[in-house]
């Protein structure tokens, strides 16, 4: 056995492409949340039923319970869509050059430009997490396991390149992020192309955030006992 042959043996097996079966499965599973989606962003959540979803996704009823019990499982499903599509964008954000107010701004702006194309669902989704937050907060929950991850992988980041005091506790950093990020989208909603007013806002709010825990605008910690006065 040769070299050559040897170092080929011990490399790992190319994966298998998915069998025709499992794409149909994750094409009939996203055709459904796009349409359910669609729907809900002109009809609320409320209104439609599972009947209509499935007739405008051309599938039976019972292949929407296949995939969600309900529909709050489809919103999820969407969301964590979402996320996943940020997840391939966090090293670029993690990598790019500037003080940590900008970077953050452009993370929040990446995300809008991804809910651009369902932004009458955004409209929709937060009138009912703000009337019906206790009811959801078990698919809520969920959507945190998606949410998260890429965010301490940037958060993370930040701060090994010294753009965040090593003090600061991160896990309580992002809680309070991601309501500002809230108010944003709250914002942004309610606002019109080319969303002058909520990009104001955005980057006061960042530069503020990021005052908050240390960082100038050259993204340097101000000295510890301006921190601590009183």
């Amino acid at each position: 056995m040769t070299a050559v042959t040897t170092i080929r043996s011990l490399r790992p097996a190319a994966p298998r492409p998915p069998s025709l079966r499992l794409r149909k499965k994750r094409e009939t599973r996203a055709r459904i949340i796009e349409v359910a989606i669609r729907i809900f962003g002109k009809r609320g959540m409320a209104a439609p039923t599972v009947e209509e979803i499935a007739a405008a996704a051309e599938v039976g009823k019972g292949t929407i319970y296949n995939y969600f019990a309900t529909k709050e499982e489809i919103v999820v499903a969407f969301m964590v869509q979402l996320e996943e599509r940020l997840q391939t964008k966090v090293a670029q954000f993690s990598r790019a050059r500037g003080p940590a107010e900008r970077i953050l701004a452009d993370f929040i702006r990446y995300q809008l430009r991804q809910k651009e194309p369902y932004r009458d669902f955004v409209r929709i989704f937060m009138a009912q997490l703000y009337t019906r937050g206790r009811e959801l907060a078990p698919h809520i929950a969920e959507m945190q396991k998606a949410i998260n991850p890429p965010l301490l992988q940037l958060f993370g980041s930040l701060m090994e390149r010294g753009l965040i005091r090593p003090d600061v506790d991160l896990p309580g950093l992002i809680e309070i992020f991601k309501l500002l990020h809230i108010g944003i989208v709250t914002i942004w909603i309610n606002d019109a192309p080319p969303y002058h007013g909520t990009m104001a806002v955005l980057e006061e709010e960042m530069r503020l955030f990021c005052r908050g825990i240390g960082l100038a605008a050259s993204g340097e910690a101000p000295p510890r006992e301006s921190l601590s006065a009183k």
